[in-house]
Order: structure tokens, then sequence, then C-alpha cells
């Protein structure tokens, strides 16, 4: 999707897990079109309908000023890697909806210090997105009466006034290639059972994640095999995400790779190709079990 008028759309993202005016005045400011606001609400949270109304005044806040399309996400917001994908999820998704004709504004000073660190993160993997930091201004809760106004259950934010928003300079970081996330979840989804080389070869090509071109090595004359360690295995254990398991023909996800999984790695890709190896795996003990029959010797499914 683009602008016929070659206008830009302006997008913020924020998360509040107290705050008002730091998620609703930089919003304003940078006359936002779009605004995602990431927030943890659960119904069997004992703060569920506090959360519901901060978020419900953060709208009101805005919306009396200007129109906004305004998108709310629920998530763990204390958790890193939750927070990663969050972020790094919507600022992927305004990029696919509107291309070059969008302008995204990431707020790091509102919401919980996992989101804040989360989403400078991200917008160093997103050279795109401009985070941005709130400084307070004027404290709406005197500190004597801040315990007191919580229990009380009221959604008044700290800030009772902040000062304009200002950019963030940032480095960039580099995303994992795809295709190395692409390997990484079909290894986690052999569920450390023991395959060969050759075997993991043949689900790759029929998921369709690896497949050996012989004029991709014919410089190199490596065969399949070679191919296979070199462009799959060696650069996932040189990251730190693959390690050789305990016992022969198995592969263990390490704490690394697990965390680049639950960043990057979509859920519904994972499981078809659990249900794809599944399926082999089925068609491979049928074979194996005809044979064991009609050479009238036991067949051990622990062997497959």
């Amino acid at each position: 999707m683009t602008s016929e008028s070659g206008k830009k759309t302006t997008t913020v993202i924020s998360c509040t897990t107290f705050e008002t005016v730091k998620v609703s005045d930089p919003i304003v400011y940078y006359e936002a079109d779009r605004a995602h606001i990431i927030y943890m609400s659960r119904k069997d949270n004992d703060r569920y309908g506090f959360y519901e109304d901060l978020v419900k005044d953060i709208r009101e806040q805005v919306l009396s000023r200007r129109e906004v399309e305004i998108f709310t996400h629920n998530a763990v917001v204390h958790r890193y890697s939750d927070m990663l994908r969050t972020v790094n999820d919507i600022i992927r998704d305004e990029k696919s909806k509107f291309g070059r004709f969008v302008d995204i504004y990431v707020n790091i000073s509102s919401g919980s210090s996992e989101y804040a660190a989360a989403a400078m993160t991200a917008c160093m993997m997103n050279p795109e997105a401009i985070p941005f930091t709130v400084r307070v201004k004027e404290h709406n809760i005197p500190l004597e009466r801040f315990r007191e106004l919580i229990d009380e259950g009221s959604p008044f934010g700290e800030a009772k006034s902040v000062y304009t928003p200002k950019m963030v300079e940032t480095f960039n970081i580099e995303p994992p290639q795809e295709e190395y996330v692409r390997y990484l979840a079909f290894f986690a989804s052999l569920d450390g059972r023991p395959y060969t080389n050759v075997t993991i070869m043949k689900m790759m090509d029929e998921a369709d994640v690896w497949r050996y071109n012989p004029k991709e090595e014919t410089k190199s004359k490596q065969s399949a095999s070679n191919a296979f360690r070199r462009n799959v295995v060696e650069p996932l254990t040189e990251k730190g995400w693959l390690t050789s398991g305990r016992s022969k023909n198995r592969w263990e996800i390490t704490p690394s790779g697990r965390a680049i999984l639950d960043i990057f790695c979509d859920e519904e890709e994972m499981r078809s190709y659990k249900e794809i190896i599944e399926s082999m795996r089925n068609v491979r003990a049928s074979l194996c079990r005809s044979v064991c029959d009609s050479m009238n010797i036991p067949y051990d499914e622990g062997r497959l």
C-alpha cells in the first residue's frame, strides 16, 4: 500500500504500565495518523480494570486533540523477548502496509524497562524507525501520595506534563538472516529425535527450507552432505544457536537459539515443519514395518 499523493503516514508506537501523558502527548506532538499502544491486560490479573481505564484515558486525551487511528496490543510488558517481538512486528507491519510512505516514531520513555530496551533494539534493527525519549516536566502525583493513589486504583500517570520529545541517535544492528532462522526452526521441529544428515536434508527439501543445488557448488566440488554442513549446520553452530546432542545424530537448540526463535520465528511456520516431519516419519515407519514383516524380524520403532 502506497500513498498516491506522496504524503507520508505518521505512526507512533508506545507502551504504558502507569503513564498517560508520556504516551498521549508525543502522539499529538508528532501529528500521528496511527498510534500503537502496548499494555498488559489480562482478565485474570487483579489490575485488569486499572489497565483498561489507563488506556481509555490515553485514548480520550489523544482523540480530544487529534483524530488518530489507535491500535492496542496486549502483551507481557515485563518480558524482553515478548516486547522485542511485539515492537518488531508492529514496525514490520507498518512498513509492509505503507512502504516508504511512513514515518515511524518509537517512544522509549514510556512503559516497562524491558519494553524500553526492546524498543531501542528494534529501532537499531529497523533504521527507518526513529526512537525518542520524553522527560517529565512536572509530576502529577506528589511522592507522599503516590502509593495512596495506586491503592485507590486511580488511573493517573506519574507525569502531569512533559517536555518536547527528543530523538535518540542509534547505530544499526542487523537482524538474523531469515534463512538461518528457518534452518534453526526446522532443527527445533525435530524435537531432539535422532536423524542422519541425509534424512534431515530430505525433510528440509520436502519442506522447501533448504535443498542442495549442484550448480551452486560446482566450483568447490562439494558433495550434498558437505554443502549441507557448510551452508546449514556450520552457520548455526558458529552463531551458538545449535549444538550436537549427547547421542549420535541428535541436535539441540541452545538457549541463545531459543531466544532467536522466540523473537523471530513464526509459530505457524514451526507448526508446518512439525507436520511435514511427522508425515515423513510415518511414511518411513510404514516402510520399515513392511520390510521387517517381510523378513520376519521384530520392528523396533525406537530405532527409526
